[in-house]
């Protein structure tokens, strides 16, 4: 049997554990979408972009990347999400951003996924954890139609990662 004492001293000791701070989300930090291209076919929809992820002096190194990936799915009639895909980094260390396309309305209404969801991981180093912040936009299917599109992202989430 488990008294009182016992489990009043397990809570205490739970709530003396490591906690996790918090990050805010700068100010004015939008994220620059180059190069956007993306299309669908048979098989699902696709994407291509350069991203930069502006440096916030001394808090957040910044990171350059190329972003491709497509929506996964068609075996399920695109019903199950898209996961992230890692991007290719240009430019900037230890940190990271990947991409993915949300899922596809189902209600008749909509011609692929709606939005491009992008995340950078400020990694975490010595005492700080990681953080991922990520935000979306409006996804524009503008391959072999028109010329490649440029867009600002700005994060709208943030969570420590452990």
């Amino acid at each position: 049997m488990v008294s009182f004492t016992s489990l009043a001293l397990f809570a205490a000791s739970a709530l003396a554990g490591p906690v996790a701070r918090q990050i805010a989300i700068p100010e004015n930090w939008n994220w620059q979408i180059e190069n956007w291209e993306a299309g669908c076919s048979r098989s699902g929809c696709y994407y291509l972009f350069n991203i930069t992820v502006p440096s916030i002096e001394g808090e957040i190194l910044g990171v350059k990347a190329r972003c491709s990936g497509s929506e996964q799915g068609y075996d399920n009639s695109f019903t199950v999400p898209s996961v992230y895909e890692s991007c290719q980094m240009l430019v900037g260390a230890n940190n990271n951003a990947a991409a993915k396309l949300s899922l596809r309305p189902h209600d008749g209404t909509g011609y692929g996924p709606q939005e491009i969801i992008v995340s950078f991981l400020f990694s975490g180093y010595e005492d700080r954890p990681a953080y991922n912040f990520s935000g979306s936009h409006k996804a524009t299917y503008n391959q072999f139609v028109t010329p490649p599109i440029n867009f600002t992202i700005t994060p709208t989430q943030v969570f420590g990662v452990a």
